[in-house]
């Protein structure tokens, strides 16, 4: 049976058993009221279709808005729970979809000009011809470029460098499956260095800027640039133990790109630096990132460096999936959903930092099997609801940073994230090439983050 088969009639019966009320008698028993029901069922086809992947997941997160309005809304409004459309169709262009889309414009810009390829391949070339040198110029590169851009641009990018490296070496050696599952392992990293590093980590800040509580973006790379370091590390020793080959001497990358010092190039150069730079001093001059991102939009554009079709290949349905995870929050927690679901979870007494790590653990598990995007959609609400009921909760911003951070360090499948299918893609590796280094890597990823790195967040002066 095909997945969309099975998404589809799992869908259909949750619909159905929701519009006829089975189970509604025994819910209101527990202090369910309709308006709960019916978000509880809107949460339930969600996560039947994003699991599955039925239907694309940003069809899944328009329908989450469809059915919030049509469904929802008017049940909320005969109830007497303030309600409105704006409530749902915000989110859909929210502070931190404005920040996706300015990063997906600064990714644009870059790759137009072949300035990011520029810069991998200059310091690829000059990382030596060893193996342990190559891999972590490859590593570097790939990491630094993922915290700014897309980590599925980057791997797509970095592995059309490395593969003719790998193709050249025979495929009893070793060392061409470390320097492709370098890649992808890498942009997993580096997304945990800034907000916009991957979906998780800006969905994550969304709702702690509706909380009011949301690190700015010096602080999240006060905490997330030192994990990177260190993972990378740890994934560089791991990838060189477990895939050693033979030989020393590598085939040669030869790899040109010409830079025409233009207009547009010079154009380019100062918005990135003005975007990063804003981005780094929102607490000097109080503008929000998504703010700060409309800059290289609104230059690019108006100045030519990017025109109309550069605009239509950005990413548009991760917007819209990242979207309809906001939408789904403000169904959870406008339905009074969330303070239902909290009341049965066993919070009361239990510290912080267990919470944090339980957080972290599913996400992690979830975000192994299934899209890292729809897990933190899935989780963060209930998150937020509960640090509103629970007196033991300090502060729901390590639980929210521990959860997106599981949901990025989760990379042991090739279904885990996209950079791990692209890599898988190649042929050149199996799955257990990638399943034992990408399970290492996450376990010693999750439990570092639950541990040092909260210590570590909160000797920052995080919460």
């Amino acid at each position: 049976m095909s997945k969309q088969v099975l998404g589809s009639g799992m869908t259909f019966a949750v619909l159905v058993v929701f519009l006829q009320g089975i189970g509604f008698e025994f819910l209101s028993s527990q202090g369910m009221d309709l308006p709960g029901y019916i978000a509880l069922g809107i949460l339930l086809i969600a996560a039947t279709l994003w699991v599955t992947e039925a239907v694309p997941l940003f069809v899944t997160s328009l329908m989450v808005l469809f059915l919030s309005i049509v469904w929802l809304m008017p049940c909320m409004k005969s109830s007497g729970i303030p309600a409105s459309k704006e409530m749902f169709l915000a989110p859909f262009f929210s502070d931190v979809i404005v920040l996706f889309l300015g990063g997906f414009a600064l990714s644009s810009a870059l790759h137009k000009r072949q300035l990011d390829e520029f810069l991998a391949a200059t310091i690829i070339e000059r990382t030596g011809s060893t193996l342990p040198k190559l891999l972590i110029g490859v590593m570097a590169v790939t990491a630094f470029l993922s915290m700014w851009l897309s980590n599925t641009a980057t791997a797509a990018m970095m592995l059309a460098m490395v593969l003719p490296i790998a193709s050249r070496m025979g495929d009893g050696d070793l060392r061409g499956k470390a320097i492709l599952l370098s890649v992808p392992f890498a942009a997993n990293i580096g997304g945990l260095g800034t907000p916009i590093g991957s979906p998780p980590n800006a969905i994550a800040m969304q709702y702690m800027s509706d909380e009011g509580v949301a690190p700015s973006f010096a602080q999240w790379m006060l905490i997330g640039v030192p994990g990177v370091v260190v993972m990378l590390g740890i994934a560089w020793v791991v990838l060189l133990l477990l895939f050693r080959g033979n030989g020393e001497s590598l085939p040669k990358l030869e790899q040109s790109v010409d830079i025409n010092f233009d207009r547009s190039f010079w154009i380019i150069v100062a918005v990135v630096v003005a975007t990063t730079t804003g981005w780094m001093t929102t607490a000097v001059h109080g503008l929000s990132s998504g703010t700060i991102a409309l800059i290289p939009i609104l230059v690019f554009f108006s100045t030519g460096v990017l025109e109309t079709k550069d605009l239509n290949k950005m990413s548009w349905d991760v917007l819209l999936m990242m979207g309809g995870g906001l939408c789904l929050g403000a169904v959870i927690a406008g339905s009074g959903l969330a303070d239902w679901l909290v009341h049965l979870l066993p919070v009361q007494g239990i510290s912080t930092f267990w919470l944090t790590a339980l957080f972290g653990t599913v996400a992690c598990v979830m975000s192994s099997l299934m899209s890292n995007t729809a897990t933190a959609n899935l989780l963060l609400p209930i998150i937020v609801g509960m640090s509103v009921q629970s007196m033991s909760v300090q502060s729901p911003i390590p639980i929210m940073i521990g959860t997106a951070f599981g949901c990025s360090l989760a990379m042991p499948l090739p279904i885990s994230t996209p950079p791990n299918a692209m890599a898988f893609s190649s042929g050149q590796i199996n799955v257990m090439d990638m399943a034992k280094p990408g399970l290492i890597l996450t376990i010693v990823g999750v439990t570092l983050a639950l541990t040092t790195g909260y210590w570590w967040w909160q000797t920052t002066g995080l919460w």
